[in-house]
């Protein structure tokens, strides 16, 4: 499903109206009759419903879900919050038709505050039709007060129309006061505020409403960020050949691993077997090889430096420099820990390489030292970095970095020219051209030690399998989140593991099979 921003949809909305000659009124009305099944779908016919209307086109949606609820025997009243002078052409006819119906309506002035405060105690239904996707600044008053009315009653049911009011569309911020919803109908297209928090929290359910809005002009426009399920990425999993052999699907590296940090690379290499990469070798210093090889009879290790050395140096540089391009992807990272002279070694793996990397974990704190690091790679690279991770990356705090997730995660693609990862509630994939893939699947059972590197040795299978990186990423990341579903079903959100994930990538890849 393609992801809009606030130009884009009006664009899209320019298009559907000046190019193909769909009328703004008629998809006024589609959208407002979208509205109002939402509320019939919550709510019985005979329930109060209190519509929150502005001047502008959200109003018009709002006015129309009014006359629609009104009809079917929901008492319904309506506040106007703004000026019928400044409403366009569609918004005024939709009020006209109300005021004909008889449908109650007031135009809310300040001193009328005690009155909206108590028709807003009494409702059991508030839509908010107050301000749309155009919000720029703060949010001000009266709509700032009422906003706060809506919030302070405790109504059973509130329904936005497209966002909550208050709510930057692009960013997801709260423009000095937002409407607390517990759903939101959205019309043609989902948009970053519906994933992006603060406003991902107060939308609440997200319906995606088809006004007549065609699919194929966002893909014409083009649009370039896309939300995914499992089932999006089920199309890309087929049967595996008859005559198949473990060379067949991809040999991954593993690079990671320390003393006291040895499960890491074991999960992200039992990961990487999971997801279906036919062999598996994890590099780790040979003191703590015996320890790893002992996490899975499937796996292949390869002990580097001395039996004593349980930690990496400098000196292994080389060692992994000659070896790497014997493996179709490689994972660097997990568990590794930082040491001196880790920033010349990794930047010796860089140049070295000639397959596609992964850098995940302290692979991406070394890089932290220098970006330019990534001026010598001339192969795929793939960042997979938390917040916390992503802030030492680009030299900004974690607010800064939650504050705009899909900005970050792009700049920072655009940057380097990797693929980027930037993990969390509704994880965004950011690739250099401009695409963005923004995941729907996972679970908080999945906030656990060891997840990330999960996701890591996913990534590195899919690669190796021969999928392009624009697949092989945002697919690991459904993967991974899925899997981390079915974990929790068949334990608690409390108690899923890391290697209980890893359990659940085959069942996960069954189900998405049989979709």
């Amino acid at each position: 499903m393609y992801l809009v921003n606030a130009q884009e949809m009006r664009e899209l909305d320019r298009q559907t109206i000046e190019e193909l000659g769909i009328p703004s009124i008629v998809l006024m009305e589609v959208a407002g009759r979208a509205v109002a099944q939402e509320v019939k779908r919550r709510r019985k016919a005979g329930s109060s419903v209190t519509v929150l209307a502005g001047h502008g086109n959200n109003g018009g949606d709002g006015l129309v879900a009014a006359r629609h609820l009104a009809e079917a025997g929901y008492e319904t009243n309506i506040w106007l919050i703004g000026d019928t002078e400044r409403m366009g052409a569609e918004t005024r006819c939709f009020w006209q038709i109300c005021e004909r119906l008889s449908i109650p309506t007031r135009i809310f002035r300040t001193a009328e505050e005690i009155a909206l405060q108590r028709d807003l105690e009494r409702t059991e239904v508030v839509i908010d039709s107050l301000l749309g996707t155009g919000l720029r600044g703060e949010v001000r008053s009266p709509m700032r007060q009422v906003i706060r009315l809506v919030n302070s009653a405790n109504v059973p049911l509130v329904v936005a129309v497209d966002v909550p009011s208050g709510v930057n569309t692009d960013n997801g911020a709260i423009m000095a006061e937002a409407v607390r919803a517990h759903s939101t109908v959205t019309f043609a297209f989902p948009k970053w505020c519906h994933y992006l928090a603060p406003a991902a929290e107060l939308a609440g359910e997200c319906i995606v409403a088809d006004i007549g809005i065609p699919q194929s002009l966002a893909a014409n426009y083009p649009i370039k960020s896309r939300v995914t399920d499992r089932t999006y990425w089920s199309r890309f999993l087929n049967p595996r050949p008859a005559f198949s052999h473990k060379g067949s699907f991809g040999h991954v590296l593993v690079i990671g691993g320390t003393r006291g940090m040895s499960g890491a690379p074991a999960l992200s290499a039992r990961a990487a077997l999971k997801a279906g990469s036919g062999l598996v070798t994890t590099a780790v210093p040979r003191g703590i090889q015996s320890v790893v090889a002992g996490y899975m009879a499937e796996g292949l290790t390869l002990g580097i430096g001395t039996k004593d050395d349980e930690t990496w140096d400098a000196d292994t540089a080389l060692t992994i420099a000659e070896r790497v391009n014997h493996y179709d992807a490689i994972a660097v990272g997990p568990g590794m820990g930082r040491f001196q002279g880790d920033v010349k070694w990794l930047q010796m793996l860089l140049s070295a390489a000639q397959k596609p990397l992964v850098l995940d974990a302290d692979a991406l704190n070394i890089l932290a030292a220098d970006l330019r690091l990534l001026d010598g790679c001339h192969v795929p690279v793939v960042l997979t970095p938390h917040p916390g991770e992503m802030s030492r990356l680009l030299q900004r705090e974690v607010p800064d970095i939650e504050g705009d997730r899909s900005k970050v995660a792009l700049e920072l693609a655009q940057k380097t020219g990797a693929v980027v990862v930037l993990k969390g509630r509704y994880t965004v994939t950011a690739l250099p051209d401009g695409r963005q893939f923004v995941n729907t699947t996972g679970t908080p059972a999945m906030a656990k030690g060891g997840s990330g590197d999960v996701l890591t040795g996913i990534v590195a299978s899919n690669i190796a399998q021969g999928f392009s990186l624009d697949i092989a990423v945002p697919f690991a990341v459904g993967l991974h989140g899925y899997a981390g579903e079915l974990a929790a079903e068949g334990d608690s959100e409390f108690s899923v593991l890391a290697t209980d994930i890893v359990q659940y990538i085959g069942p996960a890849l069954h189900k998405m099979m049989s979709n």
